[in-house]
């Protein structure tokens, strides 16, 4: 009871620590950057009014008339720029319209892009339809991957792209290499499909046999849990299933608080190192998540199977029933049309398995003595 106490105080611990990082982190923005971090339903730089340095908004509206001299970096619901930025324009947003002057580059995705007037440099775009008018101009490249592209304007460089659709009645001056449409992919005959379940036939018992031999308890241990609890493993894996990708969503949220405090104090020696920690932790969470769900998860359910088949604890057992219950497995997640749901399925029970067979142990309660 104590130790679950303790865990609970932990917990407690780390929300408020990020909350209190986070609400500390917008409020020296706000105080040390004076004001080039804003937001709210409508942000306008207006016309005559300058911006300097770079300027982060975030809002329903964002419009641009006079000048930012720096970057310009907006997550909106709509951004304009009829005025001039000096350096870069980064934006997410639903729709994008640039009628004014951008001296740097444009990267931009969004649902609907206008270009009307001047990118010095590139322009990189993402949207689901995208619009270079006849006035408008890209100084160096245009690369983009778009649901339409129509391009009336002029490009000083090349143009490389993919897209459903491209109407191309500007200039190119450099190369122009557009993909237009996709190729339908034939559907896979009955040898891919034999082809592929041989070869992750193969990568799985591989991998469980140098387990099995080299480790025996992390092939046996939990197949024997699956085995026995195999409605709590499936729960459980679902549960596991949300929490990795949670997991993965505050790692990247403290590294971001982390690199903007860092910031703001003057520590930004220390950015590079909080970077490269974040990556390489979900690098290595995702590459254990690989490792499960690839090997893993087939090898505990199909050795959980076949000796539940044989019921025998003997070696010699064993791995016939790993083989038995492998190829069983495998055969199963290839079926078509229900092969990935089975596959799914075998992927809960994995992440299940692993986590009520290695999840810590709570003391046990001693009796009281009177």
């Amino acid at each position: 009871m104590k130790a679950l106490t303790r865990r609970r105080i932990v917990v407690w611990l780390v929300a408020l620590v990020i909350a209190v990082v986070a609400g500390a982190s917008v409020a020296l923005a706000q105080t040390r950057l004076g004001g080039k971090i804003q937001a709210g339903d409508e942000i306008v730089v207006a016309s005559g009014e300058t911006i300097d340095g770079d300027l982060y908004a975030s809002g329903g509206r964002v419009r641009v008339d006079g000048t930012v001299d720096g970057d310009l970096v907006v997550a909106a619901g709509q951004l304009t720029v009829d005025g001039e930025v000096t350096g870069d324009v980064i934006a997410s947003a639903g729709t994008v319209d640039i009628g004014g002057e951008v001296l740097g580059d444009a990267r931009i995705a969004a649902g609907q892009v206008s270009v009307s007037g001047t990118i010095e440099e590139d322009l990189f775009v993402a949207s689901g339809q995208a619009r270079i008018a006849a006035s408008g101009e890209v100084g160096e490249d245009l690369v983009f991957g778009n649901g339409r592209m129509t391009m009336d304007g002029s490009v000083g460089g090349d143009v490389l792209g993919a897209t459903g659709n491209y109407d191309r009645q500007g200039t190119v001056a450099g190369e122009e290499n557009v993909t237009i449409g996709q190729d339908e992919e034939e559907a896979p005959t009955a040898g891919d499909r034999i082809l592929d379940a041989v070869q992750a036939l193969i990568g799985i018992l591989v991998v469980a046999a140098l387990f099995m031999w080299l480790a025996p308890k992390l092939a046996v241990e939990p197949a024997d849990t699956l085995r026995q609890r195999p409605l709590a493993a499936l729960g459980v894996g679902f549960l596991a299933l949300i929490g990795f990708g949670l997991l993965i969503a505050l790692i990247f949220l403290v590294a971001v608080l982390v690199v903007i405090v860092l910031a703001l104090v003057g520590l930004s020696s220390l950015l590079g190192a909080v970077v490269f920690a974040s990556l390489v932790a979900v690098v290595l969470l995702a590459f254990l998540f690989f490792l499960v769900a690839a090997f893993g998860a087939p090898a505990w359910t199909g050795l959980s199977i076949a000796s539940g088949m044989t019921d025998s604890d003997s070696s010699g057992r064993r791995w016939a029933a790993l083989i038995i219950g492998v190829v069983l497995v495998v055969a199963v997640s290839s079926i078509p049309i229900v092969g990935g749901w089975i596959g799914f399925v075998v992927l809960l029970f994995g992440l299940g398995t692993l986590v009520l067979t290695y999840r810590p142990r709570r003391a046990a309660v001693q009796p009281a003595v009177e």
